[in-house]
């Protein structure tokens, strides 16, 4: 999640949530099975993949499961995932988050009362307790009505603006 405004290097994205969730489970499945599958390349895409779609499903649902078959030495991978544990596991990623929030509102010298509108985009923003902490934080549900891919390509293109010394 990039927030506007701020100039952090924090990666705040669901890629970052992806490797919380892939240390969890490579880390049972090597204590469980005595082999690492975050050692090996191909075991370590599968996993992703599979824990990406995992998240994805945990964003809808209250619980989900996790299944790879043969990841590594014919071994399985299983596990069952309910939104609670997910949202604990989560936690630490959650915690930073809103303090980039609180840093936005600061850093901009705006008061709360100021803000019109929250939009959000990307994959991150659709996990509830994510949403939760935007609500909390700015005091405003926030809204979906833009299309991604235009939205980026715009900021993008504003970028592009406020850096050229034609404009």
């Amino acid at each position: 999640m990039k927030i506007l405004g701020t100039h952090s290097n924090r990666n705040l994205g669901a890629r970052r949530i992806d490797l919380l969730l892939f240390e969890l489970l490579g880390g049972e499945f090597a204590k469980k099975y005595g082999c690492d599958p975050r050692k090996n390349v191909r075991c370590r895409l599968r996993l992703l993949d599979n824990i990406e779609k995992l998240r994805k499903l945990l964003t809808g649902n209250k619980e989900a499961d996790i299944n790879c078959e043969a990841l590594m030495e014919d071994e399985d991978l299983h596990r069952h995932i309910k939104r609670d544990e997910f949202e604990e596991l989560i936690g630490p990623f959650i915690a930073e988050f809103k303090t980039v929030l609180e840093e936005s509102i600061e850093k901009s010298g705006l008061a709360k009362e100021k803000i019109d509108f929250i939009e959000l985009v990307g994959e991150a923003t659709r996990i509830p307790i994510a949403i939760k902490t935007i609500t909390d934080v700015y005091g405003k549900e926030p809204s979906r009505t833009l299309n991604s891919t235009d939205c980026i390509a715009r900021g993008c293109a504003l970028q592009a603006a406020m850096l050229s010394p034609n404009f």
